[in-house]
């Protein structure tokens, strides 16, 4: 395998853990925050939706050290675009699969804007 194959699989995997956590955190502070304050000011931090919260933090705070090593890899006008642009899809579909919001028809052309972009981003 030659090195640039390696490096494009580095980034793959790192902006897919970057999305992945950022996603998953958003999508578990979304489900339990409501809950898990409540059970927080009642001092109930055993409960479930607390520990769920919890996780949510944590994976999207790691999220953040995900986006450290890719902006030390990449310049910020490239980074950033795939990033944000692939947090705001996957949460989008995400959100309308696990919490039924609406992914209206100009949600879907969004997305397919945003993938168009990065598309663009990464072919220059």
């Amino acid at each position: 395998m030659s090195a640039a194959f390696n490096e494009r699989y580095v980034d793959f995997a790192l902006f897919a853990a970057y999305t992945i956590a950022s996603v998953t955190g958003l999508i578990l502070l979304k489900l339990n925050l409501v809950v898990a304050k409540e059970l927080v000011i009642r001092m109930n931090w055993l409960a479930a939706p607390v520990a769920f919260a919890l996780a949510g933090a944590v994976l999207y705070i790691g999220s953040f050290a995900v986006w450290l090593v890719i902006l030390g890899r990449h310049e910020l006008s490239f980074a950033y675009p795939i990033a944000i642009g692939l947090t705001l899809v996957f949460s989008t579909m995400t959100a309308s699969t696990l919490l039924g919001e609406l992914l209206t028809l100009g949600r879907i052309i969004g997305i397919a804007m945003v993938f168009l972009g990065i598309l663009a981003i990464t072919r220059s």
